[in-house]
């Protein structure tokens, strides 16, 4: 997911490299009624829809490298083969987001998927509860980044902080960057601090005496 976000990082710097000096014209931090002639040709271009942020061929490995973190953690832990069949649908619906022909509503498999994994995760493996739930959550946040749904969300975001709102307005893609960075972070302190609190709560056996002894 780290590399995920890094690879997204640089592709979204690059698509609005064309704006650099006048990434916040028109925006709320600094307002001009006049932004239309203040843009180069090329970051018009950016803006009105040549090549938006999420067409890139580095954001496509983006894509993927998410589609593979979600597979790997599938097929690494415990679970049943059933749960396993049905999280990795997750994983191929993300891998499934880089064809840029799939049309809109369809890109919403992602986000669906996600609901339909976390259900079946939840009904199929009992000892997915607590801080364990919450950790998955976070994952799969950052797993779907990509969505329709987040995607929608980061656009009513950018055209509410940019009165520069042509089809994509400058610094369009940072917010999927940041969703799947500190998805990543969360997920990597949450699991470090897990282990160790499960293994304060569980038992020793005495190798003298095979009898179980409170740590």
């Amino acid at each position: 997911m780290l590399a995920s976000a890094a690879t997204s990082a640089w592709s979204t710097y690059l698509h609005w490299l064309p704006c650099r000096g006048s990434m916040l014209l028109g925006s709320v931090i600094q307002g001009d009624d006049s932004v239309g002639g203040k843009f180069s040709d090329l970051c018009s271009r950016r803006m009105d829809g040549d090549q938006g942020p999420w067409e890139s061929e580095l954001n496509v490995i983006a894509m993927v490298l998410l589609g593979v973190a979600w597979l790997a953690l599938v097929l690494g832990l415990r679970w049943q083969l059933r749960t396993k069949a049905v999280a990795a649908v997750l994983g191929l619906a993300t891998l499934a987001l880089r064809d840029g022909s799939i049309p809109i509503m369809l890109l919403l498999n992602s986000e669906l998927a996600a609901v339909v994994a976390l259900i079946a995760i939840l009904a199929w493996q009992p000892e997915v509860r607590g801080r364990r739930v919450l950790r998955l959550v976070v994952v799969l946040w950052g797993a779907t980044a990509f969505g329709a749904i987040h995607t929608i969300i980061e656009y009513v975001v950018m055209i509410n902080f940019s009165d520069a709102d042509w089809d994509a307005p400058p610094g369009t893609g940072y917010l999927t960057v940041a969703t799947i960075t500190i998805s990543a972070i969360l997920t990597v302190i949450m699991t470090l601090r897990t282990p160790k609190r499960a293994a304060d709560a569980e038992p020793e056996v005495d190798p003298r005496t095979g009898s179980l002894t409170l740590a």
